[in-house]
């Protein structure tokens, strides 16, 4: 792959990967703002080869309608038109363009989005705008021979949808007897999806196909992701998936059991307990903590690493552990006005948490990446901290890191404790 930084006043940083002898920059990649605009810009109106365009993420400092934007060819009469679809939180709206096509193209690559994505016949393009300005420009090879749908009632791509989840989403109460999402259930029947694509794009459920995929749900609590994880990997993957759900409340896992029991799911099972104090009949290649309060999101990263599973994912809930280390210690003058307001300093320790959370996921082998899980408007805590093992523990890039983070804010994370030796012979 090919990859150019284009500074917006004109200089072209080479990154690596690219040499001056490869593909010329002159004539396929531009060195200007509005010639990458063009270039997108041409790609979209080919609506012969176009596949789909998408468009997402703020530009550092500016603000947007829209979460994301799709433009994607749509045959109606007989003429393709670009649809052009606009989501947030909330809503999405999708609106049909033939001759003033164009037009809305320019209107849309005028707006300050950070990604840009075209995925065509003739070649798919990359756009991403760092933080500084710089347009990085790549033409990231395809993985499959994609056909564009030009159908106009185009359904939206959801892992779970009102046909293919219907027993599941009757089941936990989501779907009434009628095949109808209930009005007060349809934000967490989006949650549920945007749960599953999260953990569905690390491709660890691909990785493990052929053989038996053993998950475990810690605080599992009201159980819906419990069921959706398992219907989706059952039903819909046709994986040989067996699923436990484990919280310390005992009258909710007896009514999860009951109802897995009536659904004749025999491979789903809630078991009652701490999480530091489970001990799986198999280890788990998949270990998922959905809001685990303060340090128990903590006691499930140890169990997988620990075991080694293949895929963590955990979305941390309320955090004071570390918030009551970082209250005894004397604060650089620098950084006195942010810890002046109560707010601000509980949120530095929720980052500083789970930046700790992440150094330590990446010590021990694990690419890992934090992301926006739900709308902020839902909750505060709406981080996921996903990581898959791909490597040997005890890379240095990331124990420097990790070094030169404690010694700075001279605190010691919960995780590196309950860890030990597992951890500590790394530093």
């Amino acid at each position: 792959m090919i990859f150019i930084a284009l500074h917006l006043k004109q200089d072209i940083l080479l990154l690596p990967g690219f040499t001056k002898g490869a593909q010329t920059t002159d004539d396929i990649l531009p060195r200007m703002d509005a010639e990458y605009k063009q270039l997108v810009r041409a790609k979209i109106l080919a609506r012969d080869s176009l596949i789909r365009a998408v468009f997402s993420g703020e530009q550092k400092g500016s603000s947007l309608s829209w979460d994301k934007v799709i433009v994607r060819p749509v045959e109606i009469k007989g003429e393709i038109h670009l649809q052009f679809s606009y989501f947030d939180e909330k809503k999405d709206v999708s609106k049909n363009h033939l001759e003033d096509a164009a037009t809305k193209v320019d209107e849309l690559l005028a707006l300050p989005f950070r990604n840009i994505f075209v995925e065509s016949h003739d070649g798919n393009l990359q756009i991403n705008i760092s933080k500084k300005g710089k347009a990085l420009v790549s033409r990231p090879k395809s993985t499959a021979a994609p056909v564009a749908d030009l159908s106009h009632d185009h359904q939206k791509n959801r892992l779970l949808s009102a046909e293919n989840a219907e027993p599941f989403l009757k089941a936990v109460g989501i779907m009434t007897q009628d095949g109808k999402i209930k009005a007060d259930m349809q934000r967490k029947f989006k949650q549920i999806n945007e749960y599953l694509r999260l953990v569905d794009e690390t491709d660890s459920f691909q990785t493990l196909s052929g053989q038996p995929i053993h998950v475990v749900d810690f605080g599992c609590g009201n159980a819906y992701l419990t069921f959706a994880i398992y219907y989706y990997l059952h039903d819909i993957l046709k994986l040989d998936a067996h699923v436990t759900g484990v919280d310390i409340r005992a009258d909710l896992i007896e009514r999860h059991q009951q109802k897995a029991k009536s659904l004749g799911w025999n491979q789903l099972n809630f078991v009652v307990g701490q999480i530091a104090d489970y001990k799986p009949e198999i280890i788990p290649n998949v270990v998922l903590a959905l809001h685990a309060c303060d340090t128990a999101t903590d006691d499930a990263l140890a169990q997988g690493i620990q075991w080694g599973s293949q895929l963590i994912v955990c979305a941390p809930c309320c955090q004071h552990e570390l918030q009551e280390q970082m209250s005894h210690i004397e604060m650089p003058t620098p950084l006195l006005p942010i810890f002046s307001h109560g707010i601000l300093f509980e949120r530095m320790g929720d980052i500083l948490t789970d930046t700790f959370r992440a150094n330590i996921l990446r010590i021990m082998g694990y690419r890992t990446d934090v992301t926006q899980f739900v709308p902020i408007e839902h909750t505060a805590k709406n981080l996921m901290i996903r990581s898959v093992k791909t490597s040997p523990a005890g890379n240095a890039r990331w124990v420097e890191e990790y070094r030169n983070l404690k010694s700075f804010w001279q605190v010691t994370p919960y995780l590196e404790k309950i860890l030990g030796e597992t951890h500590a012979q790394y530093l």
